[in-house]
C-alpha cells in the first residue's frame, strides 16, 4: 500500500500543479479518478466513480476570491476508498464530499502562504527581472504539490484499513441512502451549470437534449454529437449577424 500511496500523492500533487499551471486536464475528476483506479488496479471501477464525481462536480467553479470545494483531491481519494472499501460509487460519493470540503480549508491555508510569492512577483517584474518571476511562479506550484501530497498519502497509507472497517459497520439503509444521493448528485452538478449558463436563447438547446433522449430515445453519444452540431450553427448563425451589423453601422460595403 506504500507505493500507491505514494503514487496517489503525487498524482495530488500532479493535479494541482496542473490546475495552476499548464492545465491540460491533469485536474479534471474524469482523468484524475481514472488514474487513481489504474493505480490501485480498478481501471474500470476508477472510471465509473470519477465520472460520477466529473458530473457531479460540473458546476463547481472559482468566481472572484470564492475557493471551491477542492475537487482534485477529493476525486483521489474518494475514488480511492471507493475502491478499497469494495463499495464503488456509494462510498466514493460519499467520501468525495467531506474530504472536497475539509481539503477547501487547506487550499486556503495554502493560498495565503503563497499570496507572499505573488507581492515578491509583482516587485521583481517592476525591475523586469523575468527569470525570478519564473522561479516564484514554480515556487508556488511546488508549495500546492507539496501541501497536497501529504494528505493524500497519509488517508490513504493510514486511512484505508479504518475505511473498510468504517463501511462494514454502516448499516443497510444508510449505504442505500448513499446509493440514492449517488445518483441525485450529477443532476444536481448539471443544475448548478446551467445556473451559471443558462439564458432565454438558450432553452430550446436544453429542450431539444431533453426532447431527444425522454422521447427519441437517442442515446448519450448521439445527443452529444447533436449538441456539437448545434453548438456550431449557433456560432456561425451568432458570427454572420454580428458581421452583417458591423457593415451597416459602417454604411456597406466598399464596391
Amino acid at each position: 500500500m506504500l507505493t500507491k500511496a505514494v503514487l496517489l500523492g503525487l498524482l495530488s500533487a500532479i493535479g494541482y500543479i496542473d490546475n495552476y499551471g499548464p492545465q491540460i486536464g491533469m485536474s479534471n475528476s474524469l482523468i484524475l479518478g481514472s488514474l487513481a483506479g489504474l493505480i490501485l488496479g480498478d481501471f474500470k471501477q476508477g472510471m465509473i466513480i470519477a465520472a460520477t464525481l466529473q458530473l457531479m462536480w460540473m458546476g463547481v467553479v472559482s468566481i472572484g476570491a470564492y475557493v471551491p470545494p477542492d475537487t482534485i483531491t477529493g476525486t483521489i481519494l474518494g475514488t480511492a476508498f471507493g475502491i478499497i472499501s469494495g463499495k464503488g460509487v456509494v462510498a466514493g460519493v460519499a467520501m468525495a464530499v467531506p474530504i472536497s470540503l475539509v481539503c477547501q480549508q487547506l487550499s486556503i491555508l495554502l493560498r495565503t502562504i503563497t499570496i507572499s510569492l505573488t507581492h515578491k512577483a509583482d516587485r521583481v517584474a517592476e525591475e523586469g527581472n523575468l527569470d525570478k518571476i519564473d522561479k516564484y511562479h514554480l515556487m508556488g506550484g511546488v508549495i500546492f504539490g507539496v501541501g497536497m501530497f501529504i494528505p493524500v498519502f497519509l488517508a490513504v497509507y493510514l486511512g484505508s484499513e479504518y475505511v473498510e472497517k468504517l463501511f462494514a459497520i454502516i448499516p443497510k439503509v444508510i449505504t442505500s441512502g448513499f446509493s440514492v444521493a449517488g445518483g441525485i448528485m450529477p443532476a444536481l452538478g448539471f443544475g448548478m451549470l446551467l445556473s451559471f449558463m443558462m439564458n432565454k436563447k438558450l432553452w430550446i438547446f436544453f429542450l431539444l437534449g431533453f426532447i431527444s433522449n425522454a422521447y427519441l430515445k437517442i442515446p448519450t453519444i448521439g445527443i452529444a454529437l447533436i449538441g456539437i452540431i448545434a453548438a456550431f450553427a449557433y456560432d456561425m448563425f451568432t458570427n454572420k449577424d454580428n458581421g452583417n451589423m458591423d457593415i451597416s453601422k459602417k454604411g456597406g460595403l466598399d464596391l
